[in-house]
C-alpha cells in the first residue's frame, strides 16, 4: 500500500470515517512501518491539542471598539478626493511635459532648415503610430473574435466603474449635516 493512502486512512481515522477492515489495515501498516507510525504519533499528539484547546470567541466591546477605529465620513471623503485629485493629475502630467517640450526645444523648431526635417520625422513617427495601431486593433479583434468573454468582462468593468462614480457622485452631492 501507498503512504499516500495510508496517509488518507489516517486522517478518516482522526475524523472518525475510518471502517472497522481499514483500522485494522492501519494498524498492521503501523506496526511494519515506523515513519509512518512517527507521523501518527506526531497526527495522535496534535489532534489532542487541538481538541484540548479551548474555543475562543472575540471581546465583549470587540464590536464597539472595531467601529470606533474606522475613520469617518469627512475622512473618507477627503481622502476619496485626493485621489480623484491625484488621478486628475496623472492625465495632465502628459500636458504639462508637451508645454515643456514647446517650450525647451521651439527656438530650435523655428529655423527654416530644421522644418523639412522636422516634417519627414513627424511622418515617420505618424507612419510607425498607424502600423502599430493597426496592429494592436487587429489583435484586439482577434482575442474579441476568439474570445467573446473578454468583451463581456470589458463591459461589465466599465459599468463598475460607471456605478462606483455614480456612487461617489451621490456621495459628493449630498448635504452635509452640522454635528
Amino acid at each position: 500500500m501507498e503512504h499516500n493512502e495510508i496517509y488518507t486512512m489516517m486522517m478518516d481515522a482522526l475524523d472518525g470515517e475510518l471502517s472497522t477492515t481499514g483500522h485494522v489495515e492501519l494498524k498492521s501498516h503501523l506496526r511494519a512501518c515506523p515513519p509512518c507510525a512517527r507521523e501518527w504519533q506526531a497526527l495522535l499528539a496534535i489532534d489532542v491539542l487541538f481538541r484540548q484547546t479551548p474555543a475562543l470567541g472575540p471581546a465583549v466591546d470587540f464590536t464597539q471598539r472595531t467601529l470606533a477605529r474606522l475613520p469617518n465620513r469627512r475622512y473618507r471623503l477627503w481622502v476619496i478626493s485626493a485621489i480623484y485629485i491625484l488621478l486628475l493629475l496623472s492625465g495632465a502630467l502628459p500636458l504639462l511635459l508637451v508645454a515643456w517640450a514647446i517650450s525647451r526645444f521651439g527656438p530650435m523648431v523655428t529655423e527654416p532648415a530644421a522644418i523639412p526635417e522636422l516634417v519627414a520625422s513627424i511622418d515617420r513617427t505618424l507612419q510607425i503610430m498607424s502600423t502599430v495601431l493597426r496592429a494592436l486593433l487587429s489583435g484586439i479583434g482577434e482575442i474579441l473574435i476568439q474570445q467573446p468573454a473578454v468583451l463581456g468582462w470589458l463591459l461589465v468593468m466599465a459599468g463598475v466603474v460607471f456605478l462606483w462614480s455614480g456612487i461617489y457622485q451621490q456621495l459628493v452631492s449630498q448635504p452635509r449635516r452640522v454635528q
